[in-house]
């Protein structure tokens, strides 16, 4: 029962539409439809509140996100997904937009061949392990993402070239994603590092709704990265990062029930741009205890390189009172002080499309 395939009571406000004007018909959670144009034009929003063991209190309009859906050719689609990040940040010192940011985080588009054979070209979700696939707050379980898809393992978006389909099998279907780097990226984002070259296979298999398991390859060419003032201490020098390639192996592991699912993923990265290799996975379940409440509960464990291992754990309650709208609670604490971000704390969010 992953986020995007539970049905809670409810789920009825958003099959049909509840504002019609012309050709245009909005459903709630599904976007606004432009008759027969095949035009969607929909998006989600979230808003967080965090107090952290270092931070302190924050609140914060964290992402506000628009989906442009162009669906009216049977063997062509295009997808464009602009982002707002950091609208506004209030903590005990300051309330403002200094990190806001505008970024097209997607911009692709997808021709299909047929079922075995799809072509996408563009800007789209890295398909590496499961989580990175579901990016989108409404469709996950907690505020924080785990730290093996928050940090450098890879690239959340790829700009190049995907070819990607599935085949029926007896019992199942088998899918598989061929993916390459060459471009790039559309977003200018001070903290992203691409690669300058990418290419990687994905293979999945699904049994029905019961569960479904994935393995990931990305190789990955990273440019050399020369030694540079530190920005907030000018008299010392933050040491450079070797460029070369590295090579990642992941695999996920899904298992789906009427009342929950069992999630997990680990993430192995080698090579000659990294200090050391580095790994890391998660272990995390989802309970139904009464509809629409739902308790989760996280294990992290995360072998960065040249620095300190951590455990992480989480547990939270979440409230999907429909489909496409989430209210989470969670704390989360670990056995290590990390290096920067301290993953210790309450976090909550409030997270719906539109």
């Amino acid at each position: 029962m992953s986020a995007q395939q539970e049905s809670p009571e409810g789920a009825e406000i958003g099959e049909s539409p509840i504002l019609s004007a012309g050709p245009f018909e909005y459903r709630p959670g599904r976007g606004l439809r432009a008759g027969s144009s095949g035009l969607v034009v929909g998006g989600f929003t979230n808003i967080k509140a965090e107090d952290t063991r270092e931070g302190g209190g924050e609140f914060s309009l964290d992402t506000l996100n628009f989906f442009f859906i162009f669906d009216r050719f049977t063997r062509f689609r295009a997808v464009a997904e602009l982002q707002l990040k950091d609208i506004f940040t209030a903590d005990g010192d300051n309330a403002g937009t200094k990190d806001f940011a505008f970024d097209a985080r997607r911009l692709f588009g997808d021709f299909t061949v047929s079922d075995q054979l799809h072509v996408r070209a563009g800007t789209f979700l890295t398909p590496v392990g499961y989580w990175n696939l579901i990016l989108a707050p409404p469709l996950t379980w907690t505020t924080e993402l785990p730290l093996i898809v928050e940090e450098t393992f890879f690239q959340q978006t790829t700009t190049g070239v995907m070819l990607h389909g599935s085949t029926p099998l007896p019992r199942g279907r088998l899918g598989y994603s061929l993916f390459s780097q060459f471009l790039d990226p559309l977003e200018e984002d001070p903290e992203l590092e691409p690669p300058k070259n990418t290419a990687g296979v994905r293979l999945t298999y699904e049994d029905g709704l019961t569960w479904s398991a994935g393995i990931t390859y990305q190789a990955a060419e990273i440019d050399s990265k020369p030694a540079e003032p530190d920005p907030e201490e000018p008299e010392l020098v933050e040491p450079g990062a070797p460029g070369g390639w590295t090579h990642l192996a992941g695999a996920h592991l899904l298992w789906q029930h009427d009342r929950g699912e069992v999630l997990s993923e680990v993430y192995f990265q080698d090579g000659e741009a990294l200090e050391s290799s580095q790994w890391g996975t998660y272990l995390q379940g989802v309970l139904e205890v009464y509809r629409p409440f739902y308790l989760v509960g996280r294990y992290e464990h995360y072998n960065p390189p040249a620095a300190v291992t951590l455990n992480v754990f989480t547990f939270g309650l979440a409230w999907r009172p429909f489909p496409f709208m989430a209210v989470k609670v969670e704390y989360r604490f670990s056995d290590r002080h990390p290096d920067e971000d301290d993953p210790q704390g309450f976090f909550s969010s409030f997270t719906t499309f539109f």
